[in-house]
This record gives C-alpha cells, structure tokens and sequence, in this order.
C-alpha cells in the first residue's frame, strides 16, 4: 500500500465523516425546526383569548337584550289574557271583578252558578319581574285597567307594560 492508497483512504474517510456531519446537522436543524413549529407562541394564545372575550361579551349583550324583550313580551301577553278573562266574568256576572283572583276563585258571596267561572287555567301568578300586576276597574267607562311596574318595580315609569288599549266592553 502506497502514499497515494492511504491518501486516497484518508480523503474517503474525511467525505464519510462530513457526509455524517451534514446529515447530523439537518437532521437537527429540521428537528429544530419541528419543535419551533409544533406549538403557539404566547402572542398567538394571548390574541386569541382577546378575541374570545370580546365575542362572549357581544353575545352576552345580545342574550340580555332578548331576555328584556321576552319579558315584555310575556307581560303583554299574560295582561291581554287577563283582560280578556275579566270580559268574559262581567258577560256571567254582569260587573267587573273586584280583585284579579275573582277570575280563579268565587268571590264571597256569590255562588259558584251565578259565578260561572273559573276564567283563568291557574291563579293569577305575579309578573315576570315576580311583581303582582296592577288591577283598576272602571265600570261607568266598562273598562279595566292592567298594568305591570315593568322591571323598576316602579308604577308610572316609562318602563311599565299597560294594556295595550283600555279593554271595553
């Protein structure tokens, strides 16, 4: 074996150990670039639950609002049954009731004939604010009056539900 067989093995050896080299160095440098890619950034996470927080508190706004409006709209719609209900007691008993629980229950003093109720499925249940309603009767103009406080609790407020035209009859 010459000069020329041991440099030629020397120079075999030295393309083998850089062509390990170069493939340790991208091996790591794509495991590098791997790791890098495989998770978020604390900016990514932080933009992320920001834009979260802001759809919630949009979406809570809206939830509020269609509450407030269901609400009303369920006062409305349990005054006009009631209003009803006191027609149709005045048509049996030929005057309004007294109170509203005379539309579930006979009111002393009048018999359950010439009563001729109930007019109502239940007793008169409180307002969706879990207030009573408000219940007037004016029989020389033979209309009643129903109203709810609305969610202030506060009667003459521009918040409260009336009827929605003074019933006659």
């Amino acid at each position: 074996m010459g000069v020329e067989d041991f440099n030629n093995t020397v120079n075999q050896f030295d393309l083998q150990r850089d062509i390990c080299f170069l493939e340790n160095f991208m091996n790591t440098r794509n495991r590098k670039i791997k790791t890098r890619n495989s998770g978020f950034t604390l900016l990514e996470l932080l933009l992320v639950m920001a834009i979260l927080v802001v759809l919630a508190s949009l979406s809570t706004f809206a939830v509020l609002n269609l509450k407030k409006g269901a609400l009303r709209k369920a006062a409305q719609t349990e005054i006009s049954t009631l209003s009803q209900a006191c027609k149709m007691y005045k048509l049996q008993v030929n005057q309004f009731p007294t109170k509203l629980d005379d539309l579930f229950t006979p009111p002393s003093g009048l018999d359950r004939e010439t009563w001729g109720g109930p007019y109502l499925d239940q007793p008169v249940n409180n307002d969706p604010w879990q207030r009573p309603y408000t219940y007037g009767r004016d029989e020389a103009n033979d209309r009643v009056m129903i109203s709810s406080a609305g969610p202030d609790g506060q009667a003459g407020t521009a918040d409260d539900v009336p009827n929605s035209q003074a019933q006659s009859n």
